[in-house]
This record gives structure tokens, C-alpha cells and sequence, in this order.
């Protein structure tokens, strides 16, 4: 019901994932937050699809699949490679699945 194209999404809850839900709670976008993500984007001049474009590069770079990126985010095979594929290291992959609250 949230997706874009209203298609379902494979969501997979890694552990930092689980402990940012455990600190703050589930409520995905809580209220005022799309204000709050265009002062932050305008003060950081940074484009309206950084979170999506970060997701696929550091997921692809973690995890070393593109069809697994594409399951999870909703995107083709085909975009991730064009895309995403080799824009961040290993090492910048796994320090970005590990950040925690």
C-alpha cells in the first residue's frame, strides 16, 4: 500500500535495522517528516532521491547482489547494474549496515 507502484516489497529487517525499530519504534514516517527531509536535503544540498540511491550502493556493495537489491527495493536488475553497481567499496557497504542509534 505504500510502494509506489503499489507492488508487493521483500523487506528484510537486518539487526541494525531491528535495533534502530526497538530505540525509536516502527512509525515509518512520522508526522512533519517530509518537511523535515526537504530542510535537511536543502541544508545538505542533496537531491530528493539520496536516501533511495544510497540504499541500492550499499546494499549491492554489502551484499554483492543486484538481484537481491532489486527484490528488496522495488528496482530491476537491469537499473541496479547501470546504476549502482561498483559506486562504493566493501568496506563502505558493511560500515554503512552497521551503523546503529
Amino acid at each position: 500500500e505504500v510502494s509506489k507502484t503499489g507492488q508487493y516489497r521483500q523487506v528484510t529487517i537486518r539487526p541494525n535495522l531491528l535495533i534502530w525499530l526497538q530505540e525509536y519504534g516502527t512509525e515509518i514516517l512520522p508526522a512533519n517528516s517530509v518537511r523535515k527531509m526537504k530542510e535537511i536535503r536543502k541544508k545538505f544540498k542533496l537531491t530528493h532521491d539520496v536516501l533511495r540511491h544510497t540504499f541500492f550502493s550499499m546494499h549491492v556493495a554489502a551484499f554483492k547482489s543486484v538481484g537481491a537489491a532489486a527484490l528488496e527495493g522495488g528496482n530491476t536488475e537491469q537499473i541496479i547494474r547501470r546504476h549502482y553497481l561498483n559506486l562504493m567499496s566493501l568496506s563502505d557497504g558493511e560500515s554503512f549496515w552497521k551503523i546503529m542509534p
